[in-house]
């Protein structure tokens, strides 16, 4: 068995016994994700009045890999409308991740959590996983994996939720 799915068999487990899993119309859990480039801590609350798409990934998983290029383009689409992206990167060595990130153009911010909390915090089962969350820090859909007929699923969901 590999590391991998050593990873994902905790992940599961924890996900199932997690008393904050994102649940859909609550509000967005916390959890000690930090800034790439910095020791800033993420903070949902600063986010409040936009729209958020929380995008958990790793460097193995290649739907996420995918993902990236489309999720960029429709965050510089939208960012002046409102709308954000917050990626949580839950691979154990964050400077792999790092050097990873090197080799793609992704303008939104990247946040690391390399002791799996925040997947745990959401209940993450699945890469990548997408939590869509309204203006007032509400969890209101959830997304898991990424295919490219996904795009335009995502991308009504974001419109939805700006125009409310």
């Amino acid at each position: 068995m590999t590391l991998k799915h050593i990873f994902f068999l905790g992940l599961s487990f924890a996900a199932t016994i997690a008393s904050q899993a994102a649940e859909l119309g609550e509000p967005v859990p916390q959890c000690p994700a930090q800034l790439a480039e910095s020791e800033t801590t993420l903070d949902f609350s600063r986010y409040k009045g936009k729209v958020l798409l929380v995008d958990f990934w790793a460097t193995w998983c290649g739907p996420c890999q995918k993902s990236m290029p489309f999720l960029n383009q429709l965050r510089n689409e939208l960012q002046a409308d409102g709308f954000e992206i917050i990626a949580i990167n839950v691979d154990e060595n964050s400077d792999e991740a790092r050097r990873f990130l090197q080799t793609r153009s992704v303008d939104y911010p990247i946040m690391f959590d390399p002791q799996g909390k925040c997947p745990s915090a959401f209940g993450v089962q699945a890469m990548p996983s997408s939590f869509f969350v309204d203006k007032t820090g509400k969890v209101r859909k959830i997304h898991l994996g990424f295919r490219e007929t996904d795009q335009s699923e995502i991308r009504d969901q974001v419109a939805k939720l700006l125009a409310e």
